[in-house]
């Protein structure tokens, strides 16, 4: 029977797990925040302290800080397999300071980019910017992957900094799932360079996708035509909506998107589109 790769489920909400008698919630979302914090102004809890943690709180630290039975905590061991048990990071940080990102802007794993000396040996990276490391660190990383069959680049890599051995290295695990990122049209010769060059080892069309972040400095018709960029090459385009850092409501439609031409007609028809192939009529606008 061929292998088939698990399916990757990542949690879009809080994880909860209880030790010794104290709760511990990892939050990934800012917009997570106000659900997490509603049932505690209440009173709502059964435990003797409550310990937060995860993206969230290190985005808006000090939430929580009227509720004197809760801490707020940002580094916890294990954390990242509570929430995925197959997930694993090999490296912290970036060295690139993009301002949609809360990695980029040192909110989030602040210090600058760190290669670790060891990690759980697991199929899914959450690196930020693996191709950042050392020749050696990347060698190391790919001889514990190889094992697997299979792995899942899933933060995504960056094609600006692909060069023949990280390709020829990846090839080598069988089945690599390889997310780019094409989050301006400047860097489409650099992505189109780096899939040629993933594709010259033979790395399957099907095991690339690309996630195009939409919403932060372009508008619809740009997000549409990089997405189709993307899919003429025989990539998946992963559309990714742009929240402020500082959001506490999920896809909502900033003032500064609307002026960009965005509206939650445009958000959906295009999110409807690449995740579920369903037209909701606002295609023809900008695809022929």
């Amino acid at each position: 029977m061929p292998f088939k790769i698990p399916k990757i489920i990542w949690p879009n909400k809080p994880t909860y797990w209880e030790e010794d008698g104290v709760l511990y919630i990892s939050i990934p979302f800012t917009w997570n925040l106000p659900e997490v914090i509603s049932p505690l102004k209440r009173g709502f809890r059964l435990h003797k302290k409550v310990v937060v943690g995860g993206p969230a709180v290190q985005i808006m630290p000090g939430y929580f800080n009227k509720l004197s039975f809760v801490e707020e905590r940002s580094e916890y061991s294990g954390v990242l397999q509570r929430v995925n048990p197959l997930a694993t990071r090999t490296t912290t940080g970036c060295i690139r300071k993009c301002q949609f990102c809360a990695i980029g802007q040192g909110l989030i794993e602040p210090g600058g980019f760190k290669e670790l000396n060891d990690w759980p040996d697991l199929p899914v990276l959450t690196d930020n910017n693996l191709f950042a490391s050392s020749e050696e660190h990347f060698h190391k990383v790919i001889d514990r992957l190889i094992k697997w069959g299979w792995a899942d680049f899933n933060q995504g890599v960056d094609s600006r900094l692909l060069k023949e051995y990280h390709a020829r290295r990846l090839a080598e695990i069988k089945k690599p799932i390889i997310r780019l990122a094409l989050d301006s049209k400047s860097y489409s010769d650099q992505w189109e360079s780096a899939f040629d060059l993933l594709r010259s080892f033979k790395i399957s069309k099907s095991n690339i996708r690309s996630y195009v972040i939409i919403g932060f400095d372009s508008d619809p018709k740009d997000a549409w035509e990089r997405c189709e960029f993307v899919e003429k090459h025989g990539a998946l385009a992963l559309p990714m909506w742009f929240h402020r850092l500082d959001s506490l409501k999920a896809n909502q439609i900033t003032k500064d998107q609307k002026a960009l031409g965005w509206n939650y007609i445009e958000y959906r028809g295009i999110m409807a589109w690449y995740y579920h192939h369903k037209d909701l009529g606002i295609r023809k606008k900008y695809v022929l």
